[in-house]
């Protein structure tokens, strides 16, 4: 989705391609934990019996993610590789996603080599971003609705069920949450609408989840690997999500 964008708008005006591959980028972002339908207003058990199977963490990922409404959730990245100056890249992130469209975050990007915050509204095709020089809000129609990442037949959490050579799961735990982790692998191009690709075929890349023991939701979600261009095989994506279910508002700012 993210290289589509880019791609679509490659040749408008820099400045607003900058904008627009931000917007798209710290949408995915968010999105990446794996949104669904139908967001149920329901407090989910796991499901889960004593000794789970990799295959059953996985599933209840799936199905109880169905009944989130909000989520707030965090991105950190480690052991980046080099960029060209005419990428961007996300340092980390922080946020807040309401069921079934609104984005609210803030992120670290890295812009032609030099730090920059930016701060990211989405309320379905609308978009605001604030500009990394001036800090002021701009408004960016239409680039993208979240709703298509977040179809749970085709969307970001199908890719739990396309993991491959798993193990597990272990006992573990988030933040003080009991959750059983599950590893495997997980192939780059899955997460092309997100990195925007750019690495050889075939390349896989080392996935963990972590489901809450009590409720299957997901709460750590970290990629290893060479998952876009100027990564190494030691790069790696960190995703923390926290505060299920709670009672946000996010409005369109002024501009």
């Amino acid at each position: 989705m993210c290289a589509l964008i880019r791609s679509l708008y490659r040749n408008a005006h820099s400045g607003r391609r900058v904008l627009i591959s931000l917007v798209s980028g710290v949408a995915c972002m968010l999105l990446l934990a794996g949104c669904s339908l139908p967001w149920q207003h329901t407090t989910p058990t796991s499901g889960l019996g004593p000794r789970p199977t990799a295959q059953q963490v996985l599933a209840a990922i799936q199905k109880n993610f169905r009944t989130v409404s909000s989520f707030h959730i965090s991105m950190k990245t480690e052991n980046l590789g080099s960029a060209t100056s005419s990428q961007f890249v996300i340092r980390n992130a922080d946020g807040d996603v309401l069921m079934p469209d609104k984005i609210r975050a803030q992120a670290s990007v890295l812009l032609s080599g030099q730090a920059v915050t930016v701060n990211l509204i989405s309320i379905g095709t609308n978009q605001f971003i604030t500009d990394p020089i001036t800090g002021q809000w701009r408004v960016v129609k239409g680039m993208f609705d979240p709703r298509t990442l977040t179809n749970p037949d085709t969307g970001i959490i199908s890719l739990a069920g396309q993991l491959r050579n798993v193990t597990g799961p272990t006992d573990d735990s988030v933040n003080g949450t009991p959750c059983w982790r599950v590893n495997g692998l997980l192939a780059a191009k899955a997460l092309a609408f997100f990195t925007g690709g750019g690495v050889p075929k075939g390349t896989m890349l080392k996935t963990s989840i972590c489901a809450g023991k009590a409720d299957g939701l997901p709460y750590a979600i970290s990629v290893t690997g060479d998952a876009a261009a100027g990564d190494t095989s030691q790069t790696t994506y960190t995703f923390l999500i926290t505060r299920y279910n709670e009672n946000i508002s996010i409005v369109a700012p002024h501009v």
